[in-house]
């Protein structure tokens, strides 16, 4: 897929994965919505007046990312790319859980990207050439890790999700990338983890780099055809 000129949405862009695709994406020459709580640093809206937009609002809430795609319609007119990144993780015993923080998880986790790919589907229809969705799970959601139970789910269900639509979407022109990083530098750990084991995870402008490097190797200019659907990527190291 060629970047350049190209429409992209990214959910949970104000840190980690998601500024730093963000960040990419921009200095290729795309068009960038990103949605986030936050919102992106003033900084870059200054260095891109014109090809990005900054929506603040909540993934877990259809109101906010339906307003979004409405701004996105009056803006772009439609998206080439969508890039489901929006996601919280709490790490404990699944007994100990409190209900509101599990409830949060899968509204966030699951529900925000099942908002997301629903109401940006009529835009990205709309998108004339290669078009693709790409979702940033975890290998949480195929590997076990104690402490994870829920948070292990909700990533589950959304590669679940995402598989499935892989088939639903082919007929619209639609490809799907399934994402699934491992331990990643980003605000997601608490402050103590990223000073105790910050130093065996896996940088954010790397793994942005080779999700980049996947749109733009698939459904290319000289081989329409292939397309990566599924990337696993993790420290050399291993799981920590």
């Amino acid at each position: 897929m060629q970047i350049e000129q190209s429409t992209i949405l990214i959910t949970g862009a104000s840190s980690g994965i998601g500024l730093s695709l963000t960040k990419q994406l921009l200095q290729k020459g795309a068009s960038v919505c990103t949605f986030s709580r936050r919102g992106v640093p003033r900084e870059l809206l200054d260095q891109f007046p014109n090809t990005l937009i900054d929506f603040k609002g909540d993934i877990g809430n259809k109101e906010d990312v339906n307003a979004c795609m409405h701004t996105i319609a009056e803006t772009f007119g439609s998206l080439s790319i969508v890039i489901a990144n929006a996601g919280m993780a709490q790490f404990e015993q699944l007994a100990d859980m409190q209900d509101e923080i599990a409830e949060s998880m899968i509204h966030i986790n699951l529900l925000g990207v099942f908002y997301t790919i629903k109401y940006a589907f009529p835009l990205i229809v709309k998108s004339v050439g290669p078009k693709c969705i790409v979702g940033i799970h975890s290998i949480a959601a195929t590997t076990i890790f104690e402490g994870a139970a829920v948070y292990s789910a909700t990533k589950a269900g959304t590669l679940a999700m995402m598989r499935s639509f892989r088939e639903e979407a082919r007929v619209h022109g639609i490809s799907v990338l399934d994402v699934l990083p491992g331990a990643t530098r980003t605000p997601i750990w608490s402050k103590d983890m990223l000073e105790d084991r910050g130093k065996d995870m896996m940088d954010p402008d790397s793994i942005a780099g080779i999700i980049i490097s996947a749109l733009e190797q698939g459904r290319s200019d000289t081989d329409a055809i292939t397309h990566i659907d599924e990337i696993v990527i993790r420290p050399w190291t291993g799981n920590l």
